[in-house]
């Protein structure tokens, strides 16, 4: 609105249509990701999922999967994964875990140096290894609070890894990279049945995933002190999103969204597409807000710490640049004697005259 209120009134015919087409594409999407439509059963849904490592049958009304290789039946179990009930105890520890991780993130996360890099390495290790083990585990599995006190272990041992100097880089880039994911994923969840519902398509909500970490990833080469704040800014609204989503909504928000994109496992192919993903309203608007407000932290951070992301490092340019330059503001001035003999053209004829004065006396004591 403020644009066509700017144009001059022969152009207003030119943009009619362009901005009719925005507010239709707009209305769509805005209906997709708010409205709760009416889904095909999940039978249904299931007869069009695409995967190569199950055949689902339905006989009697009971769903039954069975495996293109071998024949055989695949039992199916929970697809909880360690994200426990309602306030359960692995539910907590997600929450404070979340907390944890995302406020000094979104608050500080430039200024945390070792401590980010740290909580970098550490998110990758702990979130692969909970996509490795929700992908793997047989539909008997283990318990809950067993896979999240794995989790938040392999975390530990990976912020360890951050705060050694042989961490520093890969933490750098894995911080730039988590940011562009953190956005991507929370995009897909924008919808119910993600952002693009159709089974056979379900590759591009993870091809919207990987484009965002891949411009990150650029974002911080190119421009290393921009990517560095938004990834912080990413990360740290996108846990503290989740954080609040958990205690608002527990397993059937936000929670259940990630699920639904990550696990792919064949034991849980019943669970996670009957029950499907279909967020409240309210875990829209935390999403929605955390998206909106990231480039706001970052901002924020931009402003309030002026220095680089860590000290003077050989291979780090911006770091080494700042500090350059604070090298010069630092470089001392020259006593009163050099500025003397230095500058002669500034010396008053005061200063001269007793000079001379003092230079005849010696001559004549010499004599």
């Amino acid at each position: 609105m403020v644009v066509s209120m700017r144009c001059k009134c022969r152009h207003s015919k030119r943009l009619l249509v362009p901005s009719l087409v925005f507010v239709a594409l707009a209305s769509s999407l805005l209906q997709g990701a708010m409205a709760q439509t009416t889904y095909s059963t999940a039978t249904q849904q299931l007869q069009r999922l695409q995967d190569p490592n199950v055949i689902v049958t339905n006989t009697n009304g009971t769903v039954v999967v069975y495996s293109p290789l071998t024949g055989d039946e695949i039992p199916q179990g929970l697809a909880t994964d360690g994200s426990g009930s309602g306030f359960s105890l692995p539910a907590i520890l997600w929450i404070a875990f979340s907390f944890t991780v995302g406020v000094p993130l979104m608050l500080a996360g430039f200024r945390g140096w070792r401590l980010s890099t740290g909580a970098a390495i550490g998110l990758s290790v702990s979130v692969t290894s909970w996509s490795v083990f929700v992908n793997t585990l047989d539909n008997v599995g283990i318990s809950d609070i067993t896979l999240t006190a794995l989790v938040l272990v392999l975390f530990c041992l990976g912020f360890l890894f951050g705060l050694l100097e042989v961490g520093r880089m890969v933490g750098l880039l894995q911080l730039g990279i988590q940011g562009g994911l953190a956005i991507g994923i929370r995009i897909a969840l924008l919808r119910s049945l993600l952002l693009v519902p159709d089974p056979a398509a379900f590759f591009v909500n993870w091809l919207l995933v990987a484009f965002c970490g891949l411009a990150s990833a650029v974002l911080v080469i190119w421009k290393q002190r921009a990517g560095l704040l938004l990834g912080s800014a990413s990360v740290g609204t996108f846990f503290c999103a989740l954080g609040i989503d958990l205690a608002i909504n527990q397993q059937s928000g936000m929670s259940r969204g990630l699920r639904y994109l990550i696990d792919r496992n064949r034991y849980h192919v019943v669970d996670t597409t009957s029950n499907g993903y279909f967020p409240p309203t309210s875990t829209l608007v935390i999403i929605a807000l955390s998206i909106a407000l990231t480039p706001a932290f970052a901002y924020a951070q931009h402003k309030l710490f002026k220095g680089p992301f860590c000290p003077v490092h050989d291979d780090d340019i911006e770091s080494l640049h700042a500090s350059n330059e604070s090298l010069v503001d630092e470089e001392p001035k020259p006593s009163g004697e050099e500025a003397l003999r230095t500058s002669p053209q500034n010396t008053s004829p005061v200063v001269t005259e007793k000079a001379q004065a003092t230079e005849g006396n010696a001559s004549a004591n010499d004599s």
